[in-house]
């Protein structure tokens, strides 16, 4: 019994696979009946009994399969009632309109004329109710209409729904599940886990489903993460048939496993407030995200994050022309990475896109170059510069001070300069530099430590580590990759 309904559940896995045949041979047959009656197009009419035959011996197989592919009863019943009556009504139109194609052909009765153009009317009916039924037992009840805009919705009456997370406005009253948990298991689990649908005979829509379980029984243990189902699946390869979500679907982030993992440990209460649960910092800061996305991001990342004006796109061309490799950051992107090579004029490129650019330049690349100290005049006017390349130019101490002020500044590579420490002293008040690459430059370890001292947050290569032992004493490390 058991082999042969996993034989009956194999077939019915194909029944995705034929779907689209009838409706793409069925919509075929209705365009061709539609156009063939204009003597422009009256050369296709011998063609549609050949094309409907098709679509109703598709239909047929299509319909087998998925009632076998019900058998698995992953689907919610009163879905599958709509959509497998359809289907099968479909199934039997289809053959009618078939039939009477080929009555009225032979007959030229207006009668079976009448009766064909109604068959087919029904039939194109049945098939939208069953396409729109099957989408919704495969991607949930609201797949159609979710990103239906908003004007049209209140015109047709139907709730409107906000998309995605939601921001919490008071953390310390929030509900754990209600707030945090159960907007994650909404965004990330309940297309394949709800009233419609319940693969793996699991619902994870109500609290009452989740808690009753699936084919498998229980999918956590309150108070152990580490031994729950759902965890388990979760942190399996995305390769693995066990992986959930599925490959191919929205992947959860870290944060929201860490958080899963986190109510789970905490015993999984479904009525407790945030701060009746422990939270570690690493949870704490996390939640810190829920009540605003940028909480843990540092200002560069913010500034990336919400973009800049589009730069002109004749300006760009113009460069483009000129072999100056000035290209956006990403595809969706309006920032732009500059690179530009021995053979430019540098000092000279540099005012030019100072000026056609002074906003849009995040990234800027002018290793190898015969750049000096007059081009950092420009540099410096590249107000939302995040990464600087100078390395092995001819800048010297007296240059950096044109780039004091470039706030967004995250990482600067001085590497094969002649910049000292007396030219560190102008890169002090960079409030984001973090990453300052000087190895074979005329800064000494002595220098940097002194940086250290006053920057805490910039890590400075040298070609070697610099750990500061107290005021006095530096100890120096060799590293092996200077990247």
């Amino acid at each position: 019994m058991e082999l042969s309904s996993d034989i009956i559940i194999f077939f019915g896995r194909f029944h995705p696979l034929f779907l689209h045949l009838p409706i793409g041979f069925l919509a075929l047959g209705f365009l061709m009946e539609f156009l063939s009656r204009r003597e422009k197009f009256a050369y296709l009419k011998p063609a549609i009994g050949f094309v409907l035959g098709l679509g109703a011996l598709s239909a047929l197989v299509t319909a087998i399969l998925g009632l076998m592919l019900a058998q698995a009863g992953d689907y919610g019943e009163d879905l599958l009632f709509v959509h497998q009556w359809s289907g099968i009504l479909l199934v039997l139109f289809a053959f009618g309109t078939w039939w009477l194609y080929g009555q009225k052909e032979k007959k030229a009765n207006l009668k079976f004329n009448r009766a064909y153009l109604g068959s087919f009317s029904l039939m194109m009916v049945f098939l939208a109710v069953a396409g729109h039924y099957g989408g919704s037992l495969t991607h949930g009840a609201n797949y159609l209409t979710q990103y239906l805009p908003d004007g049209i919705k209140q015109l047709a009456g139907m709730p409107v729904e906000q998309k995605g997370p939601q921001l919490i406005e008071n953390l310390d009253e929030a509900v754990v599940y209600t707030e945090i948990i159960h907007p994650i298991m909404e965004i990330r689990c309940n297309s394949c886990h709800n009233a419609s649908k319940k693969k793996g005979d699991l619902q994870m829509h109500t609290k009452e489903a989740l808690m009753k379980g699936g084919e498998n029984g229980p999918i956590f243990q309150a108070g152990n993460a580490a031994e729950s189902e759902m965890i388990k699946r979760i942190h399996l390869d995305q390769n693995h048939d066990d992986h959930m979500p599925p490959k191919g679907k929205s992947q959860l982030s870290d944060e929201q496993v860490l958080l899963l993992e986190w109510w789970i440990n905490e015993g999984a209460p479904f009525d407790k407030k945030v701060p009746e649960l422990e939270a570690n910092q690493e949870i704490q800061s996390v939640l810190l995200t829920l009540t605003d996305p940028n909480a843990n991001k540092s200002e560069v990342e913010i500034l990336l994050a919400e973009g800049t004006t589009p730069p002109d796109p004749e300006k760009l061309k113009g460069y483009t022309e000129q072999g100056i490799a000035v290209k956006s950051l990403s595809n969706d992107s309006n920032w732009l990475q500059v690179t530009l090579s021995a053979k430019d004029s540098v000092n000279v490129v540099l005012q030019r896109l100072a000026t056609d650019f002074p906003e849009q330049i995040t990234w800027l690349d002018v290793k190898d170059t015969p750049l000096t100290d007059e081009g950092l005049v420009a540099v410096g006017k590249m107000k939302n510069l995040t990464r600087l390349r100078v390395e092995k130019t001819s800048i010297t101490d007296a240059g950096l001070a044109h780039i004091a002020d470039l706030e967004y500044l995250e990482s600067l590579n001085l590497y094969g300069t002649e910049v000292s420490d007396a030219g560190l002293e102008h890169l002090v008040g960079l409030p984001n530099l973090r990453r300052l690459y000087a190895w074979e430059t005329q800064i000494s370890p002595e220098g940097a430590a002194a940086f250290n001292e006053e920057g805490s947050q910039v890590e400075i290569n040298l070609g070697y580590e610099v750990n500061v032992i107290d005021s006095l004493n530096v100890e120096v490390k060799p590293v092996a990759n200077l990247e």
